[in-house]
């Protein structure tokens, strides 16, 4: 089993350049929308979340709320480290020798989908107020989650 999973994880993976730069767009995105809700929550400022016909902002209602940290720390930089290693992963696996870095991409968005399908079942039944950085960030997972998996399936075993 132990094999299995490390024969997986230290395949050579051959892909378009195009997809490495997509990756590396995405987690760029994804940071700077997890940076702003970070920033927003240690400066203690409003987000601003464009929704100028509502009198509540549905973004920092859900920003409030009791589901929005773990343990104490943001799920907002928790977000950041994610998209960090993103864009860790995109930038390093240019150099051949780290192409199999992007073997990562896959559990790693799995967990990401994962958690945010979790965080916006909370926000539709639970806090009852959507946060529009939120969906972009579960967007963004579910964007990563379909590269990872068109890399998974192109996965070649090294000679």
């Amino acid at each position: 089993m132990l094999q299995k999973i490390r024969g997986f994880f230290l395949r050579f993976v051959d892909i378009k350049k195009s997809l490495k730069i997509a990756i590396i767009i995405i987690g760029l995105i994804g940071l700077t929308d997890a940076s702003y809700l970070t920033y927003t929550h240690f400066s203690n400022n409003k987000i601003n979340c464009f929704t100028e016909t509502q009198k509540v902002n549905s973004c920092q209602v859900v920003a409030d709320s009791a589901y929005s940290t773990i343990l104490g720390v943001p799920i907002s930089l928790i977000g950041m480290c994610f998209y960090l290693v993103v864009i860790a992963i995109g930038a390093i696996s240019f150099q051949k020798d780290f192409t199999f870095l992007l073997n990562l991409l896959l559990p790693f968005s799995i967990i990401a989908v994962l958690f945010s399908m979790r965080l916006i079942y909370l926000q539709v039944y639970i806090i009852g107020y959507i946060c529009y950085y939120c969906l972009l960030s579960a967007a963004l997972s579910c964007t990563l989650l379909g590269i990872s998996w068109k890399i998974y399936n192109k996965i070649s075993v090294p000679n």
